[in-house]
C-alpha cells in the first residue's frame, strides 16, 4: 500500500528539487573580486538563506581572484556549495547574460558603491524583486520567498520586504550580519566560471567631485537648523551650497539617497526612512522633491521651507514656506544677503 502525497506537495509548493550544475540557488556576487569578512558575512546568510529553502549557495567572484583558488576555499567553509571564479568586472548587461539562464533564486550583493549599481540595473533587467539595501534576509515559510529586512528611522526599527518575484536580488549591509562561519568540514568546489569581462581598467566608471567639509558639521540628530540637498541641484557645485548655507545659518548638512547615491554626502548625513530622522526648528531643503521617506524623518521638524521648480511637487503640501525657483540660485541670493547683513 502506498500514499499518495501529491495533495501534500501542492500545499507545499511542490517538491524540493536539488539544482543541478552551477544553477539555481542563491548567489552571493562580489563583481569587484573583494574577498574580506564582510563577503564570508554574506555568503553565510546566503547559507541560512539556501537552507531554509532546499537550495545550494554559489559564490561568483570577479576581477584576477582564479589567480588563487586556494583563498577562495575559505568561502567552502563560510557556507557556499560551489565558489565560481571570473576574469575582469562585470557590466550589468555582462551579468545579465550571465545569470539569464541559471535561473536563481536570489542574487546578493555586498552594499559597496558597484553593488548599489549592479543590484538594482540587475533586478530591472532580469524581471526580478529588488531591495536596494537589506540588513538582513530571511525566507517566508508561507510562500517560500525571501524577506529583506530593511532598516528604517535611523535603525531604530526594519521593515519586513518581501520579495515574490525570480529572482530575488538584494543589495546587503554586510557590517550588519552575524560573524561567518568557519566550518571547515564542508565539501564544495572551487571552478573556473569560464567568462573573461573587462579589466578593472577599462570598467566605465565616474569621478565625482565632493563637496569639501572644512571643519566637522553641527550633529544632525540635534541641530536646530538644518539644510538639504536633493536631486535637483544637479550638479556637486550645485551641492556645495548646501554646506556653505548650513554654515551661514550654523547648521547641519543633509542630503538624501540621490545625494548619499551621487557622492555629495556620507551616509551620516543621509535622511530618510533608511537614514536619519531630523527634529530642526528650521529645515531648509534644496532641489528635494518630497516622498514619503523624507516625510516620516523630518516630521518633527518646526518649520520647513522647501526650494524646488515644481508647483506640484509632493513638498509642496507639507513644507510651510515654499520657494518655487532654482534651489542653486536661491542659495546663490541668499548667501549674498546673509553676507551684506
Amino acid at each position: 500500500m502506498s500514499l499518495d502525497l501529491s495533495y501534500f506537495e501542492a500545499l507545499l509548493g511542490g517538491p524540493a528539487e536539488e539544482p543541478s550544475g552551477a544553477a539555481g540557488g542563491i548567489w552571493v556576487v562580489s563583481p569587484a573580486g573583494a574577498f574580506d569578512d564582510g563577503i564570508l558575512r554574506l555568503v553565510g546568510k546566503a547559507r541560512v538563506v539556501a537552507d531554509a529553502l532546499g537550495a545550494t549557495v554559489t559564490l561568483l567572484l570577479g576581477t584576477d581572484s582564479a589567480s588563487d583558488p586556494n583563498r577562495a576555499r575559505s568561502a567552502i567553509a563560510a557556507g557556499a556549495d560551489r565558489v565560481l571564479l571570473a576574469t575582469g568586472i562585470p557590466t550589468v548587461a555582462d551579468l545579465t547574460d550571465f545569470f539569464q539562464s541559471r535561473a536563481a533564486q536570489a542574487i546578493l550583493f555586498p552594499r559597496t558603491s558597484l553593488g548599489r549599481m549592479l543590484g538594482p540595473a540587475l533586478a530591472q533587467a532580469l524581471g526580478g524583486g529588488l531591495c536596494g539595501y537589506a540588513a538582513d534576509l530571511a525566507v517566508d515559510p508561507i510562500n517560500q520567498r525571501i524577506v529583506a529586512h530593511q532598516p528604517i528611522l535611523g535603525d531604530a526599527a526594519r521593515q519586513a520586504i518581501g520579495l515574490l518575484a525570480v529572482p530575488a536580488v538584494v543589495v546587503v549591509d554586510t557590517a550588519a550580519l552575524p560573524a561567518a562561519f568557519n566550518e571547515p568540514w564542508r565539501a564544495g568546489d572551487v571552478t573556473d566560471a569560464g567568462v573573461t569581462w573587462p579589466s578593472a581598467v577599462e570598467y566605465p566608471r565616474a569621478r565625482l567631485p565632493v563637496a569639501a567639509a572644512s571643519a566637522p558639521q553641527a550633529d544632525l540628530g540635534g541641530a536646530k537648523t538644518v539644510v538639504a540637498g536633493g536631486r535637483g541641484l544637479r550638479t556637486a557645485e550645485g551641492f556645495a551650497l548646501v554646506d556653505r548655507l548650513a554654515k551661514a545659518l550654523g547648521g547641519a548638512t543633509a542630503g538624501d539617497l540621490a545625494a548619499l547615491d551621487a557622492g555629495w554626502i556620507t551616509e551620516e548625513q543621509l535622511i530618510g526612512l533608511t537614514g536619519h530622522s531630523v527634529a530642526p526648528k528650521l529645515l531648509v531643503t534644496l532641489g528635494m522633491d518630497g516622498d514619503t521617506s523624507l516625510f516620516m524623518a523630518t516630521q518633527e521638524a518646526a518649520t520647513i521651507v522647501a526650494v524646488q521648480p515644481d508647483p506640484l511637487a509632493a513638498i509642496v503640501a507639507v513644507a510651510d514656506h515654499n520657494v518655487i525657483a532654482d534651489p542653486a540660485g536661491f542659495a546663490e541670493a541668499l548667501l549674498e544677503a546673509l553676507a551684506e547683513a
